[in-house]
């Protein structure tokens, strides 16, 4: 993992100045609208604008400002890897979980010498509501594991003789993506990415307030893992809550500093493990045991190490998973239409680099970061967004990559390009929609017919972005890319502006 300095944050915007705008003359039924809205969002007159507004059936461009300049996007990044992973696998793809045993086995035998449980690549080993829904309540998040579990002990299992092991070998064993900074793996949404990633590779931790004098009380879901908590959060008679978590890299202990209110609400924060794998098989041995199946032996895990990136590499068959004699359970995963619902409307990170390996799996041969990249690549020279013409370099599938570049034009491009496939509904249902869902549930206040915005967020400090589509008034729909970089830290108002710069379009 990749350690950037801080002035490298701004990469992109370093790239031309915050004063240069490069708007190419378009319908000034808009153009005035948008300068009047940019003379009221002092954070964005600071910072550096770029956008494309364009008809998506005839190709006129409506706005355009720095179209082709490049941006950090975040996570709109995640619009050109489920699109790729959408064209090359189809929405109906899935995946699949097994529970193996390297010993023989037969139905009705009570003890098995040991149990695998290999990833298969599934993002959905949790508890989550499949498909999407707003208002789904959060479930259990071993639930997956308890359907295995259930499967083994309906087959007369009763005993696991040896140790249970989570096998990531599907993908190479590179769970940081290069441009990820070292804070990022603390937190849920920096979770590493592997192949067996159950509960999204993230345990929610919530502290409590005590005593007045006293430590505060801390919990974990699951209460698995090998987390080793360093406790010195005091409770005080106020109703302040101001904790630091810190974590010394590959290392599972966790520090959590501060105060908490005696009448303060709990606070709660969603931590990555160090060794998903690992956590896997731990998280499995408890629900074993919950189901009456005794489990002598421990949690392992295992990898495939991996290798320095090359073409070869990606032009090979796919490696063979370790041969293990017998499948005896195995949980088949939501459509990947499904699937990429979560990873647009959530924005999960992880999700999406699991993805882009997959796909690398597929049709390159190896599930690797840099085979994802290089089909990417491909997939998008296909539609004529090249990295000598409109324009893109990313490090990554999901856009926490701070070095990760691309401009307006090229994400209206790769929109228009999935407008006019068949697999448009998908792709189009996968997206937030204005003031009703996803990342876009609490945006466009007091914006009418904001559901007729539907469109990717993408946040990362002093960067916002909002890709997708509009349907207008009159039933036009439009492609829209707006990203905005070295803004001062004013999230919301930037927000706000990028609402009302797309909701302009609505009554055309």
């Amino acid at each position: 993992m990749q350690v950037l300095l801080p002035a490298l944050l701004l990469a992109a915007a370093s790239l031309v100045p915050a004063q240069t705008h490069i708007k190419t003359p378009t319908d000034t039924r808009f153009s005035k609208r948008i300068d009047a809205l940019i003379r009221k969002s002092p954070s964005v007159q600071r910072g550096y604008l770029g956008y494309q507004f364009m008809d998506v059936l005839t190709g006129k461009i409506l706005a355009e400002e720095n179209s082709r300049r490049f941006f950090t996007p975040a996570s709109n990044a995640k619009l050109y890897t489920t699109a790729l992973a959408l064209t090359r696998l189809g929405p109906g793809y899935t995946f699949q979980t097994d529970l193996r045993t390297t010993g023989p086995w037969t139905p009705g035998q009570p003890t098995l010498r040991d149990l695998q449980l290999v990833g298969g690549g599934d993002p959905n080993l949790s508890g989550r509501t499949i498909p999407y829904r707003v208002d789904a309540p959060t479930g259990d998040p071993l639930a997956v594991l308890r359907e295995l579990a259930g499967q083994l002990f309906a087959k007369g299992v009763r005993e696991i003789d040896g140790d249970v092991t989570g096998v990531s070998t599907r993908y190479p064993d590179d769970r940081y993506p290069d441009g990820w900074t070292l804070d990022d793996d603390i937190y849920g949404y920096g979770a590493p990415v592997s192949a067996l990633a159950v509960n999204d590779n993230i345990v929610s931790l919530k502290v409590k307030p005590g005593d007045e004098g006293q430590l505060a009380t801390i919990e974990l879901q699951p209460a698995t893992g090998n987390f080793i908590i360093l406790n010195e959060v005091v409770t005080d008679g106020s109703r302040k809550c101001e904790i630091q978590i810190t974590r010394p890299p590959g290392s599972n202990e966790l520090v959590l500093r501060g105060i908490i209110g005696r009448f303060s609400s709990a606070w709660e924060q969603d931590v990555a493990v160090d060794d998903p794998a690992l956590f896997a098989a731990e998280s499995l041995i408890q629900v074993l045991r919950d189901t009456g199946i005794i489990v002598r032996g421990v949690a392992r895990s295992e990898y495939r190490p991996a290798s320095e990136p090359s073409d070869a590499a990606c032009a090979l068959p796919p490696a063979p998973e370790q041969q293990l004699e017998a499948v005896i359970a195995s949980h088949r995963s939501a459509p990947l239409g499904q699937i990429i619902q979560v990873v647009n409307k959530t924005s999960q990170n992880l999700h999406a680099e699991m993805l882009l390996r997959e796909v690398a799996r597929t049709t390159e041969g190896e599930g690797s970061l840099a085979c994802g990249l290089k089909e990417r690549e491909k997939f998008l020279s296909e539609i004529a967004i090249t990295k000598d013409g409109s324009g893109f370099f990313f490090s990554d599938g999901s856009g926490l990559a701070r070095q990760d570049l691309t401009t307006p034009g090229s994400t209206v491009s790769l929109l228009r390009s999935l407008w006019a496939s068949p697999n448009r509904l998908v792709w189009l249902d996968s997206l937030p929609i204005g003031g009703v869902d996803g990342s876009l549930e609490h945006r466009f206040h007091h914006i009418r017919n904001a559901n007729r915005i539907h469109a990717k967020t993408g946040s990362l400090s002093h960067v916002n972005a909002l890709s997708g589509y509009i349907e207008t008034s009159r039933r036009r729909w439009i492609a829209f890319s707006i990203m905005v970089n070295a803004t001062p830290n004013h999230t919301e108002d930037v927000q706000t502006f990028l609402d009302k710069l797309s909701a302009i379009f609505l009554n055309d």
